[in-house]
């Protein structure tokens, strides 16, 4: 097959107006040789099996696939084993992504009704929404979200029983497609918590509960068995929270901003297939770049451009030693990269499982893999999206139209999908669970199991019946069970049935219990009463030193209590001495209580508190600014928020993301030198680069909006305007005129992404 490559003159033409061309990348051939570039043909299920590369002693099996599944990027599985899955059939049908605004996603449900291990039945749930992302399942309905709003849907089984209720207008609020909120993961703590998201959700006798957490990731969120959140970006394969979720928190009035999440192991894959399908394909030294982005030797890509949906596996069909190895999609190479996951205490490490090949790739260019999840079976299920083109049109430049077109990427455009099992040679897939059937005292046993997602199942099916004969059970079960993970999902069990006492939980602060039992039952006592969380502070106090790993948790309970409590806490923060996150559980539970006046500790809560105390007299933008400053600053956060898309490296505080982007808040890159500010925002900046003595070191240059045919110079000046004034800033206007006469001095630029020496570091 003849590809259809880039020049000069092609470049010319129309497809200038890419939204993802970058100025100046004028020599856009491509680093793979044509000859070695193959088609990429629709495969049928059978023919596709035939591409995969699988690491030894496992096989992978088809579970669904078209007409039966369309398209699918998300699932989640009922109490009888039955797969909900989100079809995002509206997503970029074409090179243009027209249509993508009309609703034609639907959430489906799947069944393997003669148990042979592969779907033979689909009832479609709900249908005509715009762009669904994520399905959980709840007491008598599913929570489902569209591109915008999370949705009730009421349910009986797999039967739709009424209308959707609009439950949060607002939860995935800005970004396109590839950058809004996603996942609705139900943790062990019983709240929900989401991808691209500070954002979570508890959901209880119908009603929703809103509250912050950190931000996490991009697409898809998982857990260990401990309870620890592991999520990416699309350059990053994996990073895990060394901490049990909400332990810590961000609060951009005191410019806290604690990073207790890691990378976890390379972010270097390893394809099967030459990879010209990927923006920067063209980016080479051959072509006048100072770095390679494909291997010039194997003509693949080096480093990760789309991670995806991750998964801790949690089941029991793998070997013993495959418990918690993080499994994370990649849908540009289309391949599944297995990272070994080590967790001591605080300490959280990761290494590429295999030398130098992938768990799973293929040679097909139209296979994928944007999720993943441990199965009912004890197996993984992953989800294929199985379409030609993956980029959004937000990102589409020139080069990569030209090579979706070459070999016929863009069609069909709907029709396709397939869900495939990943299960270990040498053992058959569990049994097809029946937990709607089960008696609360097979549940009860249940929540020993050794496949993760029976036990979650279990815990949520015992809450939503909340069988008083149960609770006598679970207490008893709480202090002397064998298994200690049971004893973490009957802790949290107890919590999410309001059963939960002080006197559960003082055996458990006692000499002898395990550290992570300790630590869930200290997190746990976060949800009593403060009145009954005081009866707790002594022996809290007790778990804290310098080596302890429930130091963190136990200065977050102690700093959740009242005044009375402080000379406590004070000496425990002592005790502790650098142990490591108890500034930050300190800081964050006493900014949870807003508290402004607290005793002297000569560590860097001081700081914190007293920012705090400063930003709370300051008036916000909103109120503060008129005319057109206000005009300007409104249509800039819009921007920031949305198409410009800002947020997704830098973050809606300001703060900057890990490995992203830097901090903009207090930022003199953004309120010192406009002409500076228009400057990056044209033509884009490369790292590393120092803000307020720190450094920081992206993973990928930030591109300029100047090429964007969508982006004028009223709208960075718009952008620019918002920067300067939101969060601690407080710079003047910028005008439009400012921009263009800095687009017209820099016009000779030819698009050289500055670096931060060249603008004055």
């Amino acid at each position: 097959m003849k590809a259809i490559f880039l020049t000069t003159s092609l470049l010319a033409a129309p497809l200038l107006a890419q939204q993802g061309n970058r100025d100046g990348h004028d020599n856009m051939n491509p680093v793979v040789p044509e000859d070695l570039i193959p088609p990429a043909p629709v495969l049928t299920v059978e023919e596709a099996l035939k591409t995969f590369t699988l690491a030894d002693g496992f096989v992978i099996e088809p579970v669904a696939a078209e007409p039966l599944v369309e398209k699918p990027v998300a699932l989640s599985f009922d109490e009888n084993g039955n797969m909900w899955v989100v079809e995002m059939r509206g997503y970029m049908p074409d090179l243009d992504g027209n249509d993508e605004d009309k609703p034609q996603g639907r959430i489906s449900v799947l069944q393997d009704t003669d148990n042979d291990g592969q779907v033979d039945k689909r009832t479609v749930f709900w249908d005509n929404i715009l762009l669904p992302r994520s399905v959980a399942l709840v007491d008598g309905g599913a929570l489902i979200a569209d591109h915008t709003r999370l949705f009730f849907v009421p349910r009986n089984g797999i039967e739709r029983t009424g209308e959707p209720r609009v439950i949060d207008e607002q939860y995935a609020p800005s970004g396109n497609v590839e950058h809004r909120t996603n996942g609705m993961m139900r943790h062990l703590n019983n709240w929900f918590y989401n991808a691209k998201s500070d954002t979570r959700y508890y959901w209880e006798n119908g009603q929703l509960t809103k509250d912050t957490t950190q931000f996490r990731g991009q697409w898809g969120i998982t857990m260990d068995d401990f309870g620890r959140l592991y999520h990416n970006n699309n350059s990053t394969i994996l990073r895990g929270d060394r901490l049990l979720p909400d332990i810590l928190d961000a609060f951009s009035s005191a410019k806290f901003k604690p990073d207790s999440s890691t990378q976890l192991g390379s972010n270097r894959v390893y394809p099967t297939r030459v990879t010209p399908g990927v923006n920067r394909g063209y980016i080479s030294k051959a072509n006048g770049y100072d770095q390679d982005t494909i291997d010039p030797k194997t003509h693949k890509l080096i480093n990760t451009t789309a991670a995806a949906g991750p998964a801790i596996y949690r089941g029991d069909n793998f070997p013993e030693s495959y418990r918690g190895v993080g499994f994370t999609t990649e849908s540009v190479v289309n391949l599944v990269k297995a990272t070994r996951v080590e967790a001591t205490g605080l300490d959280l490490k990761g290494e590429h499982l295999l030398k130098d090949t992938e768990f799973l790739a293929s040679t097909d260019e139209r296979f994928r893999p944007v999720n993943i999840y441990t199965a009912p079976d004890g197996c993984l299920y992953l989800v294929d999206y199985y379409h030609g083109i993956i980029q959004h049109k937000t990102y589409m430049t020139s080069y990569l139209r030209a090579q979706y077109e070459s070999r016929g990427l863009q069609a069909p455009s709907y029709e396709l999908g397939r869900i495939y099992r990943i299960r270990h040679t040498d053992t058959p897939r569990g049994p097809q669970p029946k937990l709607a059937e089960a008696s609360s005292q097979e549940l009860l046993r249940t929540l020993a199991h050794p496949n993760g997602w029976w036990r979650d199942t279990a815990q949520r099916l015992l809450i939503e019946r909340a069988d008083p004969e149960t609770f006598d059970a679970l207490k008893n079960g709480l202090a002397k069970h064998e298994n200690q993970i049971a004893r973490i999902h009957i802790l949290w069990t107890l919590s999410g049935l309001r059963q939960l006492e002080t006197t559960d939980l003082l055996p458990l602060l006692q000499k002898g219990v395990s550290a992570d039992l300790q630590s869930h039952a200290l997190a746990a006592a976060l949800t009593l009463p403060a009145v009954n969380r005081t009866e707790l502070a002594q022996a809290a106090s007790q778990l804290v030193g310098p080596d302890l790993a429930t130091s963190p948790y136990a200065l977050r309970l102690l700093s959740s209590l009242p005044a009375k409590q402080y000379p406590l806490l004070v000496e425990s923060l002592e005790k502790a001495g650098k142990a490591r996150f108890a500034t930050e559980a300190v800081t964050t539970g006493l900014l949870k209580q807003s508290v402004t006046t607290f005793p002297k500790t000569k560590t860097k809560v001081d700081s914190y508190l007293a920012t705090f105390a400063k930003n709370a007299k300051n008036i916000p933008a909103e109120k503060r600014l008129h005319g057109e400053h206000l005009a300007s600053f409104l249509r800039g956060k819009e921007l920031y928020l949305g198409e410009a898309a800002c947020v997704g490296c830098h973050g809606a505080d300001g703060q900057g993301l890990p490995n992203l982007g830097p901090p903009l808040d207090e930022s003199e890159w953004v309120t010192a030198d406009s002409e500076r500010l228009a400057k990056i925002l044209l033509h884009g900046l490369q790292g590393p680069i120092t803000v307020n003595g720190k450094k920081y070191t992206p993973l990928a240059a930030m591109p300029g909006l100047g090429m964007n045919p969508t982006i004028d110079d009223k709208k960075i000046a718009d952008i620019m305007t918002y920067l300067r004034a939101e969060w601690s800033n407080s710079a003047p206007l910028v005008l439009e005129k400012t921009v263009s006469e800095i687009r017209a001095q820099t016009k000779d630029r030819n698009g050289r992404v500055y670096t931060a020496d060249e603008l004055g570091q």
